[in-house]
């Protein structure tokens, strides 16, 4: 459980693999790419999507499978700010906060979700539904102040419209 009481999709110190479907895919991945190390980046969404985010038991996992050294995959989720590393919500919410965005109030918004929904910077809200991120840009500024919620972008959108369409959310 996390510090929310929000049930893990994959709890700490349990091992990870990919189910059946998932290894499909990889084994499939790995045919578009000359050499394994290119595949990375797309193998790593693959867990993600089972798992939501990246336990060290998920990049031993990748290590072992990929032939690739930990240390390497590490530096890729820590580069990218698409990986977690943490557990995260079903709903990762992305909050544009570059000049364009916050011009328009998009750092205000920001502050008022974490502080309506009572939640931080990456922390699962108490029922599970909703992670916080803000992005230095999200480049839709046409759409400022604009967010994604999961792979969707919304805008522009205000306090009171961010807090009903993620109230909306599963």
């Amino acid at each position: 459980m996390s510090s929310h009481g929000v049930e893990k999709s994959h709890s700490q110190g349990a091992p990870f693999k990919f189910t059946a479907e998932n290894l499909a895919k990889y084994e499939e991945l790995l045919t578009r790419y000359d050499d394994v190390e290119s595949a990375l980046l797309p193998v790593l969404h693959l867990v993600q999507e089972q798992n939501r985010w990246l336990p060290t038991e998920a990049i031993e996992y990748v290590s072992e499978l990929m032939k690739i050294p930990e240390i390497k995959i590490k530096e890729v989720i820590s580069f990218y700010d698409m990986f977690y590393d943490v557990p995260v919500a079903r709903n990762m919410v992305h909050v544009c906060t570059n000049i364009t965005c916050s011009m328009f109030g998009g750092r205000e918004i920001y502050q008022g979700l974490l502080k309506h929904f009572d939640t931080d910077y990456l922390t699962p809200t108490r029922d599970g539904r909703i992670s916080l991120q803000k992005m230095e840009c999200l480049g839709a500024c046409e759409m400022a102040p604009c967010m994604r919620i999961n792979n969707d972008y919304v805008g522009p959108v205000d306090l009171v419209a961010a807090i009903q369409k993620l109230e909306e959310l599963p």
